[in-house]
């Protein structure tokens, strides 16, 4: 009787050394190296993308392939990053700075000094869209009027709170100031709820497309003794503007600010990791301008940090120390 069992025993014995040796190649199987990005339609998602495509390519991704993961944005990426839970972010410099000193949104979490930078990416403009029948033209005209003002909470709204400060404002000077999402602040300015919205964004991107040709509203300028004074005092943030001729019904640059996008990561991060990543971005610098309407103004130059926001990360450093980047 005993016999006749030992081809079922056997088989049993098989089968639970082939699921004993599926678990441990699970177990054993290479982490991914994850950037935390930004909401579905924001263009830090794509070069996130267009990031981890490069270093996908390389030997260390055998290691642990690299994966763009969305996210709600750069205070949310910081928190990912502190907490281990994304290997590295997409931040804004403001987000990135007011986060290793504890301040504004991270303010009850206190300064997280571990935080590094690895690469300077694109600029996310603070943009103004208004009404073409709203008669603003200028900052200094939304007082007074109907507002979308973005999401309290964001990256986006720190920004926005620095530039009210600096024209002596709060969100009261407005005559109505509504907090909704980038494609909501479409359709009220469409409908006519509101005479204005304010956001921070990469450019070309597809909502101010359409808010330009469906709505033809007009660009605004963010210029003047406020803006300059702003960025004389913050050297995190860049005087940029928005190339005239990008959007139906825009034909001139319009000037602005805006702060850099870093990719940033801990300093417990290996230096090899943070080696290997830059490389793969400078080693294949123009395939990837070609990955984004948003990157192709970068020189290679511009993709090499500086320290206003927080220190750079000892394997990024070393990239650029033994390239002449940074002496």
């Amino acid at each position: 009787m005993k016999l006749r069992h030992l081809p079922s025993l056997a088989a049993a014995l098989l089968a639970s050394v082939a699921a004993s040796c599926t678990v441990v190649s699970v177990v054993m199987a290479p982490s991914p190296v994850t950037i935390a990005t930004a909401p579905p339609g924001a263009i830090d998602h794509p070069v996130g993308n267009a990031i981890c495509r490069l270093y996908n390519l390389t030997e260390n991704a055998k290691t642990g392939a690299c994966i763009a993961v969305g996210s709600d944005g750069s205070v949310a990426n910081i928190r990912l990053i502190r907490d281990g839970k994304s290997t590295l972010g997409l931040v804004q410099s403001d987000v990135a700075y007011a986060a290793y000193r504890g301040e504004g949104p991270f303010a009850d979490a206190g300064p997280d000094t571990e935080l590094r930078t690895l690469i300077a990416l694109h600029t996310q403009s603070f943009t103004v869209v208004a009404r073409a029948d709203s008669g603003i033209r200028d900052f200094q005209d939304l007082r007074g009027k109907r507002v979308g003002i973005g999401q309290s909470g964001a990256g986006f709204s720190l920004t926005r709170d620095v530039v009210l400060g600096y024209y002596g404002w709060t969100i009261s000077d407005f005559d109505r100031a509504l907090e909704l999402g980038p494609a909501e602040q479409n359709r009220v300015l469409c409908a006519n709820t509101v005479d204005a919205i304010i956001f921070e964004a990469g450019h070309p991107n597809g909502l101010t497309q359409l808010a330009t040709t469906e709505c033809k509203a007009r660009l605004v300028r963010v210029s003047g003794p406020p803006i300059r004074q702003l960025l004389a005092a913050h050297p995190y943030y860049v005087a940029s503007f928005i190339p005239g001729g990008m959007y139906a019904g825009n034909p001139d640059n319009v000037p602005t600010f805006g702060a850099r996008v870093l990719l940033v990561a801990s300093a417990r991060q290996p230096d090899d990791l943070a080696y290997a990543m830059v490389k793969a971005v400078f080693e294949n610098f123009t395939i990837f301008r070609r990955l984004h309407p948003a990157l192709r103004v970068l020189k290679t130059k511009d993709l090499v940090p500086d320290e206003n926001a927080m220190p750079i990360h000892p394997g990024a450093m070393k990239y650029y120390r033994e390239n002449g980047l940074i002496k």
